[in-house]
């Protein structure tokens, strides 16, 4: 039995999506009844519970043989990094309790780093809290940029022909879909390593928002430009959409990473895979 969190969002329903084609038998982590329904239609089990539920996750993580876990994101946050302790705290706690063997947990570029990255920050403290279980065996997906990231722009390049870009639209970074994510995660739940593996992940090669406005172009059937957010107006901009002053700083501390490489992947006994889904199809589909 698996566990795989994150089901309502896109990397947790792709692994466990997975999981069951191959015919594995899975446990969703679901915060309500009404989320599992579809699952549990689909054959899997359903356990309620939210992951900074130290006692509920415990429960629903008993006998399994591994965990698909994440950090769920909250753009209106105004302590994400108070609320991010408070997520690892359960599941160190639960993990530990249940005596779980083995957690697959969905990490970032520039997870290696302890400070200058922004929200990826608080993945660098998930990394080394889960990796001082002694009875647990860790895998880390560092995942490259969500390429489901531009999907919010796309009404504006339908629109107005523009695709905002908090940093250099010309600065191609390492991408990967959610879809590769979720497999990718799946496929590591099923073959754990000895004690620890970093696996770096992104797409076959690396975009640009450039690049995507140019794909935008050809599906859009209108000419797309990339354009750089001023510095001054990437607050305002992030507060309009929805985010916290707070999570908006440092969204602007990840995109400088990201433009100035601070961001990249470190290598090293790391195994990287190359996802094979393209941007242009993702962006098809979002378009």
């Amino acid at each position: 039995m698996y566990l795989v969190a994150g089901v309502s969002g896109k990397t947790g329903a792709a692994a466990a999506t997975a999981l069951l084609e191959k015919a594995h038998p899975v446990r969703v982590l679901v915060r309500s009844e009404d989320k599992g329904r579809t699952w549990r239609e689909k054959g899997a089990e359903v356990a309620v519970a939210s992951l900074d539920d130290a006692a509920g996750l415990a429960r629903a993580l008993e006998g399994v043989k591994g965990a698909y876990l994440l950090v769920p994101p909250d753009l209106a946050s105004t302590d994400y990094f108070s609320r991010g302790r408070r997520f690892l705290g359960a599941m160190t706690e639960a993990l530990g309790s249940a005596h779980v063997p083995h957690v697959v947990l969905l990490s970032s570029i520039g997870a290696q780093l302890a400070k200058g990255t922004g929200p990826v920050v608080i993945l660098h403290e998930a990394e080394k809290r889960l990796a001082g279980l002694r009875a647990t065996r860790t895998t880390f997906i560092r995942a490259g940029y969500f390429m489901e990231n531009l999907g919010p722009m796309v009404s504006v390049a339908r629109s107005q022909g523009v695709l905002p870009c908090l940093f250099d639209p010309n600065r191609r970074v390492p991408m990967i879909a959610t879809a590769d994510i979720g497999r990718t995660a799946a496929q590591a739940l099923l073959e754990p390593p000895t004690h620890k593996e970093i696996i770096e992940l992104e797409s076959l090669q690396e975009s640009s928002y450039a690049d995507a406005a140019r794909i935008l172009t050809r599906l859009l059937g209108r000419p797309v430009e990339a354009v750089r957010v001023p510095d001054e107006a990437t607050i305002p901009t992030l507060l309009q959409n929805g985010f916290s002053e707070s999570m908006a700083g440092l969204f602007k501390e990840m995109a400088h990473a990201l433009e100035t490489g601070i961001m990249s992947f470190h290598g090293g006994d790391a195994r990287h895979i190359r996802g094979p889904t393209t941007l242009e199809s993702v962006l098809a589909k979002l378009a």
